[in-house]
This record gives structure tokens, C-alpha cells and sequence, in this order.
């Protein structure tokens, strides 16, 4: 009887523990950023907002880009990728604090302020619901991405 109990122990530890929420499943995502005039948008903040309604509070992807444009996504862990499916990408391009001619940059309509200036984008990119820039992330290998932005005249 004893022995049973043993079992049933160990079986009902392993539903418990079987049943936590796993990290879903990520495909590899990595671009490139510039401007029309193939200025690399050092600095860049890239979002990834899922399009589907069942997704739109799951984790964003997102991304920096380095000093030569290039970056590579992460969702939950460092350059994990991003989920597969339908995405609205947002930038944002700290500049130089003190530009008048330019709007404080956010996170898309969330409200929060990241970098340290303005958007040197305007907040064209700004926003998931008006941006040009849109994305289907395949489940297994995605092509090196290449954004390219406008910057606005001065």
C-alpha cells in the first residue's frame, strides 16, 4: 500500500510540475537598420508588436541596434528571436537632447520614455497602429531583415 502511495505521489508531482507555463517556442531574428541615405540608425529602439488579437499581451520582441545598424532580437532571453507569426515594428532613434525640432520620443503608444533625446524619427515609426513597417516571422528560418527608415528633413 505503501508502495502505491509512493506512486501516486510521484505521478501527481509530475502533472504539478508538468503543468507550468513553458516559454513559447522563438524563431532566430536578426536585421539590419538605416536611413534612406544608408546612415546606420545607431541606437535605434526596435518593438515588435504581435498583430493577432490572442497575442497582443504577450512579451514584444525587441531589439538595439549597434553602431553599424545591425541588431539582433530577443523576446525572453538574449537573441532568442521572436514568436512566429504577424508583427507591426516600431522605432524609435534617440538623438540629441535639447533638438527642438524634433518630438520626444516614446514606446509606441505605451508612454513610456526610453533614450536620452528626441526621436530623430519624428515618431513616424512610433506608433504599432500607423507604422509602415510590418513583419511575418516564419517558424524556422527568417531572412536577415533590412529596415529602412526616413529621416525627416530639418
Amino acid at each position: 500500500m505503501a508502495r502505491n502511495r509512493n506512486l501516486f505521489v510521484a505521478l501527481g508531482l509530475m502533472f504539478v510540475l508538468g503543468c507550468g507555463k513553458s516559454t513559447p517556442v522563438t524563431a532566430p531574428l536578426s536585421g539590419e537598420i538605416k536611413t534612406t541615405q544608408g546612415v546606420a540608425c545607431e541606437g535605434a529602439l526596435i518593438v515588435f508588436h504581435p498583430q493577432e488579437k490572442a497575442r497582443e499581451n504577450d512579451a514584444k520582441p525587441l531589439a538595439i541596434a549597434d553602431s553599424s545598424g545591425k541588431f539582433v532580437v530577443r523576446t525572453h532571453a538574449d537573441a532568442d528571436g521572436a514568436e512566429p507569426g504577424q508583427y507591426a515594428i516600431t522605432v524609435v532613434w534617440p538623438g540629441t537632447p535639447g533638438n527642438a525640432g524634433s518630438k520626444q520620443m516614446s514606446l509606441s503608444d505605451e508612454g513610456s520614455q526610453v533614450g536620452s533625446g528626441p526621436d530623430r524619427l519624428n515618431h513616424a515609426y512610433g506608433d504599432p497602429k500607423t507604422t509602415k513597417l510590418q513583419l511575418e516571422v516564419k517558424p524556422s528560418e527568417n531572412e536577415v531583415l533590412q529596415l529602412v527608415v526616413e529621416e525627416p528633413a530639418d
